[in-house]
């Protein structure tokens, strides 16, 4: 029951991941706040070409990343417990509301940046499940296991290939249904909309309470 309940707990922070993705991209110029490849990316563009102010706001953004990984990192350390879900959910409940205080004429990577922290958090907190490696801020990897299964299940029908396509098929459609219900939010309310991701985040909480609740049983 506990495989479950802990499968259920990570699957529900994937609708904060595809409503973050969606949000950041159709609100601050096709920015994605919850992955580092592209910013890295325009750094060095940025950095060649002299533009100093942008370069500048790149660098930030890369902080903001890397305080948000090494927060995740030093915290059951620190606290000597290695689950820190609850955390990555107050983080991320914290980055809605400083999201929604940015304007839209704001740099669009500035108005990221709890985002790029928030999500940092997120991905090593929610970053393996029941013995499966799948990241719920982002889906390139969930989709490549996705066919990596398919593609093992048709050549040699074990259990072990179909178990793992159908793991994988779980934070592929949270994560974009998040997306969609980010998409519906943003058509109504526009930078406002990242409010609406509230009910998906106290969606996540209750899971995650549901599987702490779950785990103390069967310790007892």
């Amino acid at each position: 029951m506990t495989k479950i309940t802990e499968i259920a707990a990570h699957h529900t922070m994937a609708l904060t991941g595809g409503f973050f993705g969606v949000y950041a991209l159709f609100t601050r110029d096709a920015t994605f706040g919850s992955s580092e490849t592209s910013n890295l990316i325009y750094l060095t563009v940025t950095g060649l070409t002299g533009s100093f102010h942008a370069f500048l706001i790149r660098i930030g953004a890369l902080f903001c990343y890397a305080a948000g990984i090494m927060l995740a990192t030093m915290l059951p350390k620190l606290t000597g417990k290695k689950d820190i879900r609850l955390a990555a959910i107050l983080i991320d409940t914290a980055a809605v509301f400083l999201l929604a205080l940015f304007p839209e004429e704001t740099d669009p990577v500035l108005a990221l940046y709890p985002m790029f922290f928030a999500t940092a958090v997120q991905w090593l907190a929610y970053m393996n499940v029941a013995g499966y490696a799948s990241a719920t801020i982002f889906s390139t990897n969930n989709l490549r296991q996705l066919i990596t299964g398919l593609s093992d299940y048709i050549y040699d029908r074990t259990p072990e290939s179909l178990q793992k396509m159908k793991f994988y098929t779980g934070p592929l459609l949270f994560f974009h249904a998040g997306v969609a219900a980010g998409w519906l939010a943003l058509e109504k309310w526009g930078i406002k909309s990242i409010y609406a991701c509230l009910p998906l985040l106290a969606v996540s909480l209750a899971a995650l309470i549901i599987d702490r609740k779950h785990r103390n049983r069967e310790k007892n």
